[in-house]
This record gives C-alpha cells, sequence and structure tokens, in this order.
C-alpha cells in the first residue's frame, strides 16, 4: 500500500505514526509518575543534603526545587518519611545542637569542650526561635568570656539574634522582648540589656528592651487596651444574638485609657493631739555624821594621851537630788496613695443592628420561601430604646465619665453572605486528593485526541488508496463504478449535468473512479 504513495507522502506518515506512538508512550509514562507533594521547605545546606543523603539510602524518589532548599516525595510517603526523618533528628532546623555530644571521641581539649559546648547552644537556642510562626531562620551568636579569680575584672557576657521573618511578617515588640528574655535565661550571667535582636536587614529590634518601664510600656498598654475593648464587644455582641438572632447585631467599642502612674504620699501633724512617747525619773537622798575634829595640825594635836585638851567637836550633813524627764510626740499620720494604671477615662460604643424580615406574599397567597422574597421592616423605637439600655449596662456606662452610645437600625446586606473559609489546609486537600484522577483525564484525552486525529485518519486513508473497494465507496456517494454504468446512466435517462456536479462535489472519489475506468478499460 504504500507504493502507491510518494516518497514525501511515505515520509509524513511514517514521522506521524513514530510522533503518535512516542506520544502514547510518553502519555503512559508521565500518567505513571507518582504524585510529588513537599516533605520540607526553606531548608538550609546542610540539612537538604542530610535528607537528600537518607532518601537515597532508603531508595525514595525524591525531587529538589527553590535552589535546594524544598525537598519533594512521593505523596503517599511523606508523613511517613518525616517520621522517620524526625527519629533521626533531621532536619536541625539551623546549626548543631546538643546532639554533638552523642559522638564522644577520646583526646579532645578543654578548649574544643567548651567551643561545641557554645555551638550546641546557639544551636539550640536558633531552633527553639525559628519555631515561632512569623520566623524562617534564626542564628545566635554568644559571646561568654572566661571566669577569672576577680569579679571587678571579669567582662559581661553578650549575646546577638539575627532572625529572617517570612514574607509579609513583623514581629510584635512583646515577641521581641520574648526573644531577649529566652536568651538571657538560657546563657548563665547573661542580662538583658546585653541581648541584641536585628532581623534580615539589619534593622535593630531590641531598641527599647533595655530601656526604662516608662517607655517599655507601649506594647503592654496597646495589648491592654485591645483585650478590654475585645472583652466589651463580646460582652455586648453574646447579649444581642441572643435577642435579635446571630449575625444580625455588630459592636465595635472604642476606649480612652489613662496609663499614668501617679504615686501620693502624705504627712500629717496634729498639734492638739499630744502623747507621751519617754518618761525618765530620778531621785537621790543622802544624810550622815561627820568625824571627830582633832584640831588643827601642831603641837597640841601631837601631845601624848593623858594630858588633858579640849573636848572633840562633831558635825552631820543631809543632801537630796531628784530628776525628772518628760518627751512628748506630737500626733503624725503618714498616708502613700499609687493610683491603679490602665483607668478607663470614656468608653465609646457603636452598635449596628438588622431590621426584621416578614416573608412576602406570593401572587396564588402561598409564602415565598426565597430570601429575595423576604420583606424589610424596621425595628420599632420602643425595641431600640430596649436595646441601647442593655448595650448600656453591659459596658458599664458612665455619665461621669461622658461615655458615647450609638445604636443604629440598618438593613444587612444578606445576599453578600458568603460561608466561611475553611482555611488553607482545608481547602487544599481535597485539590491534592484530585491530582491523580485529573492526569489520568488528561492523559486519556490526549490519547483519544492522537487516536482520532492522526491514527484514524492515516488508516483510512491506507485503506482507501489502492483498495478494490475504492471504485464501490466512490458508488456510495452516487459516483458510476465503471464505463459501462455511466452509458447505463444515460440510457435510462438520467440527466447528464447531474453525474457532472457528483463528480464537481467529490473531486477526490472521481479520480479514484476514472482510475479505475482506465484500468478496466485497458
Amino acid at each position: 500500500m504504500l507504493s502507491k504513495f510518494s516518497i514525501n507522502q511515505r515520509m509524513i506518515i511514517l514521522v506521524a505514526l513514530a510522533g503518535s506512538i512516542a506520544g502514547l508512550i510518553a502519555i503512559t509514562l508521565w500518567t505513571q509518575q507518582p504524585d510529588m507533594q513537599v516533605l520540607f521547605t526553606n531548608l538550609n545546606p546542610e540539612d537538604a543534603a542530610g535528607i537528600v543523603d537518607k532518601l537515597k539510602e532508603s531508595k525514595v524518589p525524591y525531587e529538589t526545587t527553590g535552589g535546594g532548599t524544598t525537598v519533594l516525595v512521593p505523596s503517599a510517603q511523606v508523613h511517613e518519611m518525616r517520621l522517620q526523618l524526625a527519629t533521626q533528628g533531621l532536619p536541625h532546623g539551623g546549626g548543631v545542637g546538643f546532639e554533638i555530644f552523642d559522638r564522644s571521641s577520646i583526646g579532645v581539649s578543654d578548649f574544643v569542650q567548651k567551643l561545641n559546648y557554645r555551638r550546641a547552644l546557639q544551636g539550640e537556642l536558633a531552633r527553639t526561635i525559628a519555631q515561632m510562626p512569623e520566623i524562617e531562620r534564626a542564628r545566635v551568636h554568644l559571646a561568654t568570656p572566661e571566669r577569672r579569680l576577680f569579679s571587678s575584672d571579669e567582662n559581661r557576657a553578650r549575646a546577638s539574634v539575627v532572625v529572617s521573618l517570612r514574607n509579609g511578617q513583623t514581629l510584635a515588640k512583646t515577641q521581641v522582648n520574648g526573644i531577649v528574655h529566652l536568651v538571657s535565661s538560657s546563657v548563665e550571667g547573661l542580662q538583658v540589656k546585653d541581648v541584641t535582636v536585628v532581623d534580615g536587614h539589619g534593622r535593630l529590634l531590641s531598641s527599647a528592651a533595655g530601656s526604662d518601664d516608662a517607655a517599655g510600656l507601649t506594647g503592654s498598654q496597646l495589648e491592654y487596651q485591645r483585650t478590654l475593648e475585645k472583652d466589651i464587644e463580646t460582652r455586648i455582641q453574646t447579649m444581642l444574638e441572643r435577642i435579635v438572632g446571630v449575625n444580625k447585631a455588630v459592636v465595635r467599642v472604642s476606649s480612652i485609657l489613662d496609663f499614668r502612674k501617679i504615686e501620693t504620699t502624705e504627712e500629717r501633724y496634729d498639734p492638739n493631739s499630744q502623747v507621751v512617747r519617754s518618761e525618765q525619773r530620778g531621785q537621790e537622798k543622802s544624810n550622815g555624821v561627820n568625824g571627830v575634829s582633832g584640831g588643827v595640825p601642831g603641837v597640841q594635836s601631837n601631845v601624848p594621851e593623858g594630858v588633858s585638851q579640849e573636848p572633840a567637836q562633831t558635825s552631820s550633813s543631809a543632801n537630796q537630788t531628784k530628776n525628772e524627764t518628760v518627751n512628748y510626740e506630737i500626733s503624725r499620720t503618714v498616708s502613700r496613695v499609687v493610683e491603679s494604671t490602665g483607668g478607663i477615662k470614656q468608653l465609646s460604643v457603636a452598635v449596628l443592628v438588622d431590621g426584621i424580615y416578614e416573608s412576602a406574599k406570593a401572587s396564588g397567597g402561598e409564602t415565598a420561601s426565597s430570601d429575595t422574597a423576604k420583606k424589610y421592616l424596621a425595628r420599632p423605637e420602643e425595641d431600640m430604646k430596649r436595646i441601647e439600655e442593655i448595650v448600656k449596662k453591659a459596658m458599664g456606662y458612665s455619665a461621669e465619665r461622658q461615655d458615647q452610645v450609638q445604636v443604629t437600625n440598618v438593613q444587612f446586606d444578606i445576599a453578600t453572605e458568603e460561608p466561611p473559609a475553611q482555611g488553607i489546609e482545608a481547602a487544599a486537600e481535597p485539590t491534592n486528593s484530585l491530582v491523580p484522577y485529573i492526569r489520568y483525564g488528561v492523559g486519556g484525552g490526549l490519547f483519544l485526541l492522537i487516536l482520532f486525529m492522526v491514527v484514524r485518519p492515516l488508516m483510512a486513508m491506507l485503506g482507501t488508496t489502492g483498495s478494490p473497494g475504492a471504485a464501490s465507496e466512490g458508488s456510495a456517494l452516487g459516483l458510476p463504478a465503471s464505463v459501462s454504468q455511466v452509458e447505463a446512466s444515460l440510457a435510462a435517462g438520467k440527466p447528464r449535468s447531474q453525474i457532472v456536479d457528483m463528480a464537481r462535489g467529490n473531486p477526490d472519489a472521481t479520480a479514484v473512479v476514472v482510475k479505475q475506468w482506465l484500468k478496466t478499460s485497458s
């Protein structure tokens, strides 16, 4: 049959057949390829190399993308390989950790041991910090000086933390303070003020970590304010939903808080109130007789006894001393008053309440069931005042603070309400499960396309060219298969113009019939 075609036609047929066969083989291999899913992503080179080695040992097919930072394995083996690699400590998540001491070697110097301990501590801290969802990678550098004999000569320990944030993510001040306190608490002798945290672009994040309390309370103040407003919103929202229905009320609260820290010390004295503080009394009394007076020194005093002398003279004395000391204390009152910070200065509450919907009656008197057929009615004024009173009670309304409350009745747009999102993981799970079926469907479609667009026309062409039944096909189209049939048609009165029109409408079949006529006539 190929002899009936020219060389160019033969080449075209052979190339088309070869391409079709190659396409079918490629489709078959493509549909049999396993569905590859991410095993780990954002890996450092050390972890990526270790994971690839373990996959080669386990003879598990894998692919790497993202410059070697992402490893993909068949979807059926993702969870199994994660568990196996976790038992072997992979991935490390940044540097080496305390697993460096799993292999003990003989003859290691004390310097190397200290250096390994510092490396292990840096790696463990980096892994812990990298577990935060906003942080992609983290590195910790510790500078721990050697201990010296005198503490005055010893230098302080210092630490630096470099964090690489994910796209569009930022760290709050409280998170930065948490990183600073985590590192300072993990290193002996490290103080909070000696820890520096910077991001991947070199911006300093821990500028206010070691500052005074007045500057460090900004983050906590904002967090306290948001928590207070959210708590009041929740209390009002839950109460209103019991009255107007679920998703029929929207509450927003704005607060002004006083974060001033006031401490007052007062000392008062009362001069009219005296109290004896101490009292001391002393009394001394003495009474006695003086001795015999022998006269003045001289000759008479030295005269021997027996010699008449003048009688001796005697004298008496009495002494009395009395002391009394009384100390008085004036009444004194000392009071120390510290006012609490974060007091509410003013509250502003805005509430939107949906109206009432009544089912509209259809023309036949039946009630329409669709939401579009419902009629909106505003709530009565009495209901709005009652809702406003409930809001005031729930928020703790105070006229002294000049609190503001605004309750408005509006129509909510029901048609634009959408069901809550299922989350990234819940939405991605069905898509991943349909990937093999989509692949098989695309492969089957390409197979049928090649079959009907290439193979079938070629087979039809080969079957038509050179086959004895080609003339019968022309006859099926209405053309005569031989000259005798033409003469018979003319004799039967069939118009000649009809035969000519049929030949013009089917030139290919006409050429085949003419060739057959020439063969038969010869």
